[in-house]
């Protein structure tokens, strides 16, 4: 029966099809944050797949939207940038149950995403309260925060995941982070194959 489950489980990681377990679904109580970060236009359909699995009522992503264009060196390929993020924001803002937040990064222009976006809310960076949880949200990685419950960052592979007295950093680079604001849980899923490389980034994973 294992092996039923775990071939079933990388046909589904082939076809780029997210594997959600019934066990994660069954713990999960919710309210439901999810947080994303740098990503290539060719993931999107997957990220979609999660957001209509999981209903997340909170979405976070910390920047770099259409990461595979690297508009901050590439400014002529503004068209294909927009033709990008317009996708992104079509597909996550189909779902109206969620609250969402673009926090852009080096590659992402704010009045592109200000000009497609209906629902969201553009930040910078800052600090957000969610149910009762406090968040850091940033593009870039911050030190010295002792006086949030996450810290959510994305842009490079470093720092990894951690802890630190009562603050979970969470890198979205590295994973799908998925956060149980009834308890603090968090919950992570992998990327699809070949991520990385879309995004020009070549590195193992690291789990929190």
């Amino acid at each position: 029966m294992k092996f039923i489950k775990d071939l079933y489980v990388r046909l589904l990681f082939m076809f780029d099809y997210p594997y959600i377990s019934k066990e994660l679904l069954n713990e999960i109580k919710g309210p439901i944050l999810l947080h994303i970060s740098d990503t290539p236009v060719d993931i999107y359909g997957y990220i979609f797949r999660i957001i209509e699995i999981l209903k997340p009522q909170y979405i976070v992503h910390t920047g770099d939207m259409a990461d595979n264009i690297k508009l901050e060196i590439y400014k002529y390929k503004m068209d294909s940038y927009c033709k990008g993020v317009a996708k992104l924001i079509d597909g996550i803002e189909k779902n109206k149950f969620s609250k969402i937040y673009y926090v852009l990064g080096n590659h992402d222009d704010y009045e592109t995403v200000s000009n497609l976006t209906n629902i969201g809310i553009i930040l910078k960076d800052g600090i957000l309260t969610i149910d009762g949880c406090t968040f850091s949200v940033s593009h870039y990685y911050k030190e010295n925060l002792n006086d949030v419950d996450f810290n959510l960052y994305g842009h490079s592979f470093e720092p990894s995941h951690y802890k630190k007295g009562a603050t979970v950093g969470l890198n979205g680079i590295l994973n799908i982070n998925i956060i149980d604001l009834s308890n603090k849980r968090v919950f992570q899923l992998d990327y699809p194959s070949g991520t990385d490389t879309s995004r020009g980034m070549k590195l193992k994973r690291i789990g929190l």
